[in-house]
């Protein structure tokens, strides 16, 4: 696709990177600009302004096509760590491989109600454990529609985690989704 954008880009043009300081990415074809970097790889000239270079030491680009969707993915190791969105069915496959661990953001009440089986109940001496974790322990998080554990994914975030998932829908997209025996409340 990087090919087929490079062949249909007119004279003095090339595909342009920009990253934002938030390391927000874009991908534009532009014309050249004073002071810009070239970079030529396997063919394709990729543009970069001065601070988007800067940005972007060990840069992967690539074009993909999943599910029926096609577009472009940008990975950056720069990037600062962030919350990831999961589904339950993504959630559901990671906990059969036992590669994440996963907790309940939510009050005792409510787990009584409902509960992921495995799932963490955080009190404060789960807070306490987490944070012993290795930083590169991969974590998730769930409460009833995802907003608290929303909340809950962006602190350990910011406590150096870096692999950690929220549960989109929380509980009840579990429970339609995954495990109709789970209450929905």
């Amino acid at each position: 696709m990087f090919r087929e954008v490079t062949a249909e880009a007119g004279p003095g043009e090339a595909i342009r990177v920009r990253i934002s300081p938030r390391f927000e990415h874009d991908l534009a074809v532009e014309g050249r600009e004073p002071g810009d970097l070239e970079v030529t790889v396997e063919g394709i000239t990729l543009l970069f302004d001065r601070m988007s270079a800067a940005r972007a030491e060990g840069l992967r680009l690539d074009f993909v096509e999943r599910d029926g969707e096609a577009g472009f993915a940008i990975e950056n190791p720069n990037a600062p760590a962030q919350v990831r969105p999961i589904t339950a069915r993504e959630l559901q496959g990671k906990l059969a491989q036992g590669a994440v661990r996963l907790f309940d953001v939510r009050t005792p009440q409510e787990q009584a109600i409902a509960a992921i089986a495995g799932a963490r109940l955080v009190d404060e001496a789960v807070r306490a454990e987490i944070l012993e974790l290795d930083r590169g322990t991969p974590l998730a998080f769930h409460c009833h529609h995802g907003v608290r554990s929303q909340a809950a994914a962006e602190f350990f975030v910011s406590q150096g985690f870096r692999e950690v998932y929220n549960l989109r829908g929380g509980i009840d997209a579990w429970s339609r989704e995954v495990d109709s025996a789970v209450p929905r409340y």
